[in-house]
């Protein structure tokens, strides 16, 4: 298989063409399997190899490890070319999307798809191209955390994208050319197409830019906290977060705010999917059920809308949030307040609640389906229609 051609087919660009090229050449099966890609990794000439240098990955640290995973071969991949392992197949799946998140495609970019996020994954996948393969094992062998693999990947695109300008101007910058490569573009975007020149060398900074946020100053996050309460600067700075995954302490409240103010529903997933990436589901989840119950109503709706993207960490907290949004029905007086808790309602699991929480939701009900506003009396005839059976 010509494996440059297959690259350029896919849009995966030159770097990865020939690391996969490289691979072929080093590999020890019929199959190409994420082994022999980080045995060609770690050979790159440009970013990937800068990035496994500053890591201390030679072939000579990495061949021990790929050796003594070796005794179990990689599934084999269900569909597409039968001359990839299941795993290469999930990397060449992912490294479009890690070029298109860093702005540039490159060499660095299959090295992050080496070294996937597994958070959501459950353990022991079925599917082959769940499996982890050898090249994220002997990462994971070797003491390389994927936080640290992401930074290094960032600073080194970043010596040859360089950036030095102050945060206004990259802010701008990046959001004057958000259509291009804006994965989370700002509602009311009316800015002109550019030449793709000057989109694709604005894109190439932002691995420069997010090496500046990891080495924040405290008066660059001051800069970054205020630019979360901007409704434009606020989807650079989320762009910064994803790319990194990390949330400074400081910025971690302005960016749930950021979450609970944006008024699109479907949007705030971005911050609140952001924060959770740099600190975990239990602080952001307990932070937006703080504002379900202390805020002033429009944060007490909005936490109620984000918490459609931050999941109950335990069942602890799926109680606690199944009680947060009885206690704002049944206590508020705002409007939005009442409808936003009542159609939060409908999305709890009732059967797994105990005797005293359905009771509660059946007084909500009552109460809902008295209400003079027409959307509340709708949403509670259809959640007592779901729920027959589990409501006595």
């Amino acid at each position: 298989m010509d494996w440059s051609a297959y690259a350029h087919e896919q849009g995966l660009g030159r770097e990865v063409g020939e690391n996969l090229v490289r691979a072929k050449q080093l590999s020890r099966s019929p199959h190409l399997t994420t082994g022999d890609l980080l045995r060609a990794l770690v050979r790159d000439t440009r970013h990937a190899g800068a990035a496994c240098a500053a890591l201390g990955l030679t072939p000579e640290r990495v061949e021990p490890a790929l050796e003594e995973l070796a005794v179990t071969p990689e599934p084999l991949v269900l569909q597409g070319p039968t001359e990839m392992s299941g795993p290469l197949a999930s990397v060449i799946l992912h490294v479009q999307d890690e070029g298109n998140l860093l702005g540039v495609q490159s060499s660095g970019s299959l090295l992050l798809a080496l070294r996937p996020d597994r958070m959501d994954v459950n353990p022991g996948p079925s599917d082959p191209l769940d499996s982890p393969g050898h090249g994220e094992l002997a990462l994971e062998m070797l003491g390389v955390e994927r936080l640290r693999l992401r930074a290094v990947v960032l600073e080194a695109i970043a010596q040859s994208h360089p950036d030095t300008r102050d945060w206004d101007t990259r802010a701008e910058g990046f959001l004057r050319l958000s259509r291009f490569h804006m994965a989370y573009p700002y509602p009311g975007e009316t800015e002109p197409p550019t030449a793709a020149t000057e989109s694709n060398e604005e894109a190439a900074r932002l691995p420069a830019i997010a090496a500046h946020y990891l080495n924040a100053s405290p008066e660059d996050l001051k800069w970054l906290g205020t630019a979360l309460y901007d409704e434009r600067k606020k989807w650079f700075v989320a762009r910064l977060v994803r790319l990194t995954e990390s949330v400074p302490t400081e910025l971690l409240e302005p960016l749930i705010c950021a979450a609970i103010y944006e008024q699109d529903p479907s949007r705030n997933r971005h911050f609140v999917e952001a924060a959770v990436r740099g600190v975990g589901l239990a602080p952001v989840h307990e932070r937006l059920l703080w504002y379900m119950r202390q805020g002033v109503d429009a944060e007490k709706a909005g936490a109620m809308r984000a918490l459609y993207w931050c999941p109950p960490p335990d069942a602890d907290s799926v109680k606690e949030t199944a009680r947060g949004l009885l206690d704002a029905f049944q206590r508020e007086n705002d409007l939005d307040v009442r409808r936003t808790a009542l159609s939060k309602l409908a999305l709890i699991d009732w059967r797994a609640m105990d005797t005293g929480l359905r009771t509660r939701l059946a007084e909500v009900l009552q109460l809902a389906e008295a209400h003079p506003d027409v959307y509340i009396r709708h949403r509670a005839d259809g959640l007592r229609l779901d729920l027959r059976g589990v409501l006595s």
